[in-house]
């Protein structure tokens, strides 16, 4: 429930910061705003300023700006008049440009504050946990043939040094260097026992997640990074920078290797573990559950630091961050009418609130990052030419500026009817996502 309360709490700042960029517009452009109101459905609490009513809505998933000029057009409608009433303040007495102004704020305003959002980041520093740069190829353990890894002849303990000419110093690195080009064909850099050779391969397209995999698992090396207390481990007097190399006597060197030696579920396994110029024997208790085996032992990671930049170098970090979130964000959409599972691609509120929740637990540079990805999200989704949306606001108001006449209150609403079926087929399909998200 708190990862939820957070997470709406997170997503109600979004929707605030575009709509205060229609607001403020609005009262620039000599617009008279009528109601701001921060969610949907019944009010709760409301107070008068002015012209404007600020509202405060039970529904924390959206928002609105109302303005002047919309009871104007509900009665051009009902009397069939050709034109709307332009009443001095009104959003349709406004000239066509300054109208484009307003509805390209909301979505400009997201964009900043995807920009503050990164440029946050980049002022605090930030650190993580993964694995070194060494790869085993998933085929040697799931015995699926045919996986990029396979066809480009990559070897267990190969080190991946670069994608495409850009280093990759560790496991996180190398991920993220390929899950942006499925089905595309890359240059890999590798480091072959002490020799360095380049090879090709192609990625293919994750159905699920809309991302490049070839089909590699991270060499993590036995060693013991931390202990659980009062875990198996513990009671075998295992201890942190222990290496183990061996199960049963058998040779293990990484963890899937580890893994692999657990397949029969015994329920005690005979570990042999390197500790300093020391080679020990323990007996260590293995537990299995819904997630596999579990013995306490925390396998070290490399930990990687981020420090924080200058006020100037975090600001052009921000900004050169975005306008790759916006690289990739497109790149994402386009992927969909490529076969990808739009029941995994596409999050709806529930989803979107949940991993806002859980991320804001984790602390603020993990939700400044998904804060900013879902600023870009929305930047461009509201601007697709679409009525309703703030694309299509922008393409009607372009088209009677170009003609120099106002369009019919008609056509708005054809216009306006037909935009909407659409959000309602999205809207559908994200509640969709959202109930198959809930049921895993």
């Amino acid at each position: 429930m708190v990862t939820y309360v957070i997470g709406i709490l997170a997503l109600g700042l979004v929707v605030l910061v575009h709509e205060f960029g229609h607001f403020l517009a609005a009262r620039l452009c000599g617009v008279t705003v009528t109601a701001f109101s921060i969610g949907w459905g019944p009010v709760l609490l409301r107070k008068k300023v002015g012209e404007t009513e600020y509202r405060l809505s039970a529904l924390p998933l959206g928002g609105y700006c109302g303005m002047k000029g919309e009871h104007a057009f509900r009665e051009a409608l009902d009397t069939g008049a050709d034109h709307i009433e332009r009443e001095r303040g009104s959003f349709y007495a406004a000239h066509p440009l300054k109208r484009i102004i307003i509805a390209l704020s909301g979505p400009l305003a997201n964009l900043l504050f995807a920009v503050a959002a990164y440029t946050l980041v980049a002022a605090s520093g930030y650190s993580y946990a993964t694995w070194e740069n060494r790869i085993v190829p998933a085929w040697q353990f799931d015995g699926q043939g045919g996986s990029p890894a396979e066809l480009a002849g990559l070897e267990a303990g190969d080190r991946i040094l670069s994608v495409n000419g850009v280093e990759t110093p560790t496991y996180s690195d190398i991920q993220q260097s390929i899950s942006i080009h499925p089905e595309e064909t890359l240059s890999l850099r590798i480091l072959r026992k002490g020799q360095a050779e380049t090879v090709s391969i192609k990625p293919d397209l994750d159905k699920k997640t809309g991302s490049g995999k070839i089909g590699i698992y991270p060499y993590i090396p036995l060693i013991v990074g931390s202990v659980k207390g009062g875990s198996a481990a513990q009671t075998a007097d295992l201890r942190e920078g222990d290496r183990i190399t061996a199960v049963n006597g058998v040779p293990v060197e990484h963890f899937l290797e580890f893994d692999r030696a657990l397949a029969s579920r015994p329920e005690e396994i005979e570990v042999t573990v390197q500790r300093g110029s020391f080679s020990l024997t323990k007996d260590l208790v293995v537990v299995y559950g819904a997630n596999g085996s579990e013995t306490g032992i925390g396998w070290e990671q490399v930990q990687v630091r981020h420090p924080g930049e200058g006020l100037l170098s975090s600001v052009k970090t921000g900004i050169s961050e975005t306008g790759r979130t916006i690289g990739l964000t497109v790149k994402g959409i386009s992927l969909l009418f490529r076969g990808v599972d739009v029941t995994e691609a596409v999050s709806g509120p529930v989803r979107i609130t949940y991993m806002l929740g859980e991320v804001a637990q984790g602390g603020l540079t993990g939700l400044s990052q998904l804060l900013g990805i879902i600023c870009v999200s929305l930047f461009l989704m509201n601007l697709l030419p679409i009525p309703v949306l703030d694309g299509g606001l922008i393409l009607l108001n372009l088209l009677e500026a170009l003609r120099n006449r106002p369009l019919r209150p008609k056509t708005l609403y054809y216009a306006q009817f037909i935009g909407m079926a659409f959000i309602l087929c999205v809207f559908a399909l994200a509640l969709f996502s959202d109930l198959h998200f809930l049921a895993q």
